[in-house]
């Protein structure tokens, strides 16, 4: 008779079958790894909200799922112990803020600037990362409410590095009641234009953004910085911003 690991015994496999310690353990009775609805709860968002575009970008952000009433965080009343999808017919009273505290993009910053220097080794064996800083002006034109018409302008040359009119298409609220932060995934569409287009316009808004981005094979990590000029105030927030492209994905 057989023992396990708690002091207990186990009786011996019936003739004909193999003892169920001596080879590695299968993800299920079928082999085969559980479906995860998460993943796929996502995946079946993205594919409805684009509705098979091909111009699509996808971004997840952090921060915090408020109330819009009392502006308090979500997560921790909503009576979920793990991180949940919101459903989006629900998510009518509830707001995204962007925002990372400077102790938290300093972690980030550090986590990946060490991983670019990880990867530069010609013995790492796994797929490289890159790095860019950035710092740009973007001026705002006025457009319908559910798009964004943005100018970005090199700061040190004034050289335009972006002109678009960027849509969005649907947001995904998911709330971690176990972490300091949230995230939403955004689906957009950008659509790119002649930056003469703006002239003889005034921006309704700037704004100056000190952005380094890591690129790891189809996917871009943004760490931004941005001060806001709007109204005369200045304002630093933080956020952190994954991107990928649709076609990348599958479903």
């Amino acid at each position: 008779m057989a023992h396990n690991t708690n002091g207990g015994s186990i009786n011996a496999p019936a003739s004909g079958q193999t003892n169920p310690y001596s080879s590695p353990l299968e993800p299920s009775f079928l082999n085969k790894e559980p479906q995860d609805e998460f993943v796929k709860e996502v995946a079946d968002w993205i594919a409805y909200v684009s509705q098979g575009r091909n111009d699509i970008e996808i971004e997840a952000k952090f921060g915090v799922v408020l109330d819009k009433s009392t502006g308090t965080r979500v997560a921790p009343r909503l009576g979920v112990l793990v991180e949940t999808i919101v459903d989006p017919r629900e998510a009518t009273n509830m707001r995204f803020e962007s925002k990372l505290s400077a102790r938290q993009h300093e972690h980030l910053n550090r986590m990946l600037n060490d991983q670019v220097t990880r990867t530069v080794s010609s013995s790492y064996p796994h797929a490289r990362m890159a790095f860019r800083h950035q710092q740009t002006t973007d001026d705002f034109f006025s457009q319908d409410s559910d798009s964004k018409f943005r100018v970005s302008r090199d700061t040190k040359t004034g050289q335009v590095v972006e002109c678009i009119i960027k849509k969005r298409l649907g947001d995904l609220h998911v709330i971690s009641p176990k972490r300091e932060v949230d995230w939403r995934i955004s689906v957009n569409t950008e659509e790119k234009v002649d930056v003469r287009s703006t002239e003889g316009t005034r921006p309704y808004y700037s704004r100056r953004k000190d952005r380094m981005e890591y690129m790891h094979q189809h996917f871009r990590i943004d760490l931004t910085q941005v001060t806001d000029q709007a109204n005369v105030q200045v304002r630093a927030s933080h956020s952190r911003k994954d991107e990928q492209n649709e076609n990348v994905l599958s479903f």
